[in-house]
């Protein structure tokens, strides 16, 4: 029984493993169980992660396996920024049927970043707390007894079913590609390009090294990470080299490549046109990113996760359109960012030229819109509902420079 575990973990003294302690206002950022750094991640293995609207409402994720103890977290991926949530623990029996009043409860919403969002309980309430998330990303909730941050003699006293649910926050978009993979676990990635090669491949003198790693070859359903990406650079990850099982280089089985940014969203996916093994594709973000190698109409679920599939490798691309600008925005505006499709660009902070002119492009680097820009022209509407949900690229071209902002297309 887990809360049986709980019990025995509750001996345990927490320790000062970068999260200070505070009862400022009744923040706890102390807890025992299961580790002073981590959550119980049920809501995540249950549910997904937090909760959100897919057009049928907010749906109230309730776990009825154990009920919450004193001195304990919770972890949850898939928060908002922006998005309001309420965990509570006014459920269930929680002992002899006091329904989360078992003794005084007090909740810590911890963000990603260690910043805490909310504490204490909503006005009124004995067992809930709302609050509005300052990032996205993964949270810990802590569950803390009033008056007994990370001492509680309650925790091994149950106090109610733990429940989340959301407050009108809409469910993201599907992505496109594959964004499930097994191995090397569901949310990490290999880390060898970054252990052998320290990252993204630089170019050097105007070539780019080809970082092929010959100690392995790829499985489908597998994920790899690499660091230090650059925004608006361009890449090649391939699994073309290497014998690939029986002499196939790369076709033991067809490959499809997703190519996942820091944020969480999905630059490319897909293979190149004429390949069967490459995909390139311009980064929209600097940091690490995840390179998921799944079979072709089987995300997550290959057959083929045992077969090996020639070697992995990754190169930089020079002379990529979106790179070599020259300057980096600031000198322009464009709202509402992200967009459906319509947003408009606010050119007052720009001193126009007669040849100066507009493009986007997107995450691929083609062209999907250019026009030439009038000199005093201050306002700027673009309509790119056409185009597909995902990360696009607005330049302006002028005598001595490109400028340059970001832009993010969903659908709803």
């Amino acid at each position: 029984m887990k809360h049986i575990t709980r019990a025995v973990l509750g001996i345990f003294l927490a320790g000062s493993l970068g999260l200070a302690s505070t009862n400022v206002h009744g923040q706890c950022t102390t807890w025992v169980n299961p580790s002073e750094t981590g959550g119980w991640t049920d809501f995540n293995t249950t549910f997904g992660g937090a909760p959100c609207d897919d057009g049928t409402g907010c749906p109230f994720n309730e776990i009825t396996d154990f009920e919450i103890f004193a001195d304990e977290a919770y972890s949850m991926t898939g928060i908002q920024q922006g998005g309001s949530y309420t965990f509570s623990a006014c459920n269930g029996e929680a002992g002899p049927g006091t329904g989360g009043t078992a003794w005084d409860i007090e909740f810590t919403i911890i963000a990603p970043s260690g910043a805490v969002d909310a504490s204490g309980l909503n006005e009124g309430s004995v067992c809930e707390l709302t609050w509005t998330a300052s990032e996205s990303g993964d949270y810990l909730i802590v569950v803390s007894e009033v008056g007994a941050c990370g001492t509680s003699t309650n925790d091994a006293t149950n106090n109610g079913f733990p429940a989340i649910t959301c407050n009108g926050v809409n469910c993201a978009p599907a992505q496109p590609g594959c964004t499930t993979w097994l191995n090397p676990s569901a949310t990490g990635g290999w880390s060898d390009f970054n252990t052998a090669f320290g990252g993204a491949p630089v170019a050097a003198e105007g070539v780019c090294p080809v970082n092929e790693i010959t100690d392995f070859e790829v499985f489908a359903d597998e994920a790899y990470a690499m660091d230090n990406v650059v925004e608006g650079q361009g890449y090649t990850f391939s699994a073309c080299n290497g014998a690939g099982g029986a002499g196939t280089g790369g076709a033991a089985w067809t490959l499809q490549i997703t190519v996942i940014n820091p944020d969480g969203i999905v630059d490319a996916f897909g293979l190149d046109g004429g390949s069967n093994c490459a995909l390139t594709w311009v980064a929209s973000a600097s940091g690490t990113y995840l390179i998921v190698v799944s079979e072709e109409g089987a995300c997550g679920t290959s057959t083929n996760n045992a077969t090996a599939n020639g070697f992995p490798a990754i190169t930089c691309i020079t002379n990529t359109g979106i790179g070599q600008v020259s300057a980096v925005g600031g000198a322009f505006r464009i709202f509402p960012n992200p967009t459906n499709g319509l947003f408009s660009v606010d050119l007052q902070g720009v001193t126009l030229g007669a040849n100066d002119r507009m493009e986007v492009l997107d995450i691929s680097g083609r062209r999907v819109m250019s026009e030439q820009l009038r000199n005093g022209e201050v306002l700027k509407q673009i309509d790119l509902t056409a185009q597909p949900a995902g990360s696009y690229f607005v330049n302006i071209h002028q005598s001595d420079r490109v400028l340059r902002e970001k832009l993010v297309l969903v659908k709803n």
